[in-house]
């Protein structure tokens, strides 16, 4: 197969854990719900036949499974609470990963999120045996994260916990709210569905009573919130990850077929990164790629296109061709000499 319509491959990885680490890991999820034989095959990414080979070992060990048959489907539980679970532990190179990501998220500083992150990660550090705890300050030091812009959310750590208790517990909020380049605020009453976070940004996906439809809103030009006794049900094909698939960012419009020369020189960048779930690569003879993928958002595809300067050139849809003729006509008109 050639390099045309070549895609990233997706997909769930394998869990790498040995037996025993999948037996506790197994017992955990059994303490806390019932679970069918393909249920925990799906969970476990395991055989029918290794469940059952697991839930025997699990009896031969003494923890008490019991076994439950509601609409003719047999469904295996440890008792609430049980106490023979085992400890969690983890290795220096989970707590490195562990890390990872809370280096990923210094512009939230201050707020709930990564207030509950640190504590946490300070719980599992006293819990932790000498020698592992031995490698924190090390861990400590391995990221460094270079956030550009930078920017921070920690004077909005109220607001944000009266966020948070929203979006747990499905209430609706009265929001007040500044539109960009306007001072004047604008109140909207809105049933917040999910937090996204985007580009360092933090953004609230809401349908908004005010306006009758579905907004998005920026939690920086968010001012006051007040979280109602008011419980909402969320729509019942809402998906959080599907609502963006189509879009190159956030704005929301009917996706296109985008078609864009890249240079020789930037080719390589498309071949190590996926901008769009959809996009796929030609290769020219001259070492340069044909990208195409299918997205909406022409506007912030255009931004996207532009911070590649020379090294791009967009061949379709026509909509796009013009936006940035136009953009490249006004950047050139402020450099000309008046």
């Amino acid at each position: 197969m050639g390099q045309k319509g070549r895609m990233t491959k997706r997909g769930r990885r394998p869990k790498a854990y040995s037996q025993a680490e999948r037996l506790a890991r197994m017992m955990r999820s059994l303490a806390s719900h019932s679970m069918t034989i393909n249920e925990l095959a799906h969970e476990f990414e395991i055989t029918r036949r290794q469940v059952y080979r697991d839930l025997e070992r699990l009896e031969e060990e003494g923890h008490p499974l019991t076994l439950s048959d509601v609409s003719g489907e047999r469904s295996w539980q440890l008792p609430l609470g049980y106490k023979g679970l085992q400890p969690i532990t983890l290795s220096p190179y989970e707590l490195m990963s562990l890390q990872l990501a809370r280096s990923g998220l210094a512009y939230l500083e201050g707020t709930p999120f990564l207030d509950d992150l640190d504590q946490t990660l300070a719980k599992i550090r006293t819990s932790l045996p000498e020698k592992t705890s031995n490698h924190w300050d090390r861990l400590l030091q391995v990221f460094t994260p270079l956030p550009r812009p930078l920017k921070t959310y920690g004077g909005q750590a109220s607001l944000l916990r009266d966020l948070r208790k929203a979006l747990l517990l499905q209430l609706r909020v009265e929001l007040e709210y500044r539109k960009p380049g306007e001072d004047e605020l604008i109140s909207y009453r809105i049933d917040p569905y999910t937090l996204a976070l985007y580009k360092q940004g933090l953004y609230v996906t809401a349908y908004s009573h005010t306006s009758g439809g579905d907004r998005l809103f920026l939690v920086d030009r968010m001012k006051t919130i007040q979280v109602t006794d008011e419980r909402f049900d969320l729509p019942a094909n809402f998906a959080a990850a599907e609502r963006f698939t189509e879009l190159f960012g956030l704005v929301e419009e009917a996706p296109q077929d985008i078609v864009l020369h890249a240079s020789a020189d930037v080719a390589h960048f498309f071949r190590e990164s996926q901008w769009h779930s959809s996009q796929q690569f030609t290769p020219q003879d001259d070492g340069s790629l044909l990208v195409t993928f299918r997205a909406g958002g022409l506007e912030e595809i255009s931004q996207w296109v532009l911070s590649w300067g020379k090294e791009m050139k967009v061949l379709g849809p026509p909509e796009l061709v013009a936006v940035i003729t136009e953009q490249l006509a006004q950047t050139l008109h402020r450099y000309t000499p008046r």
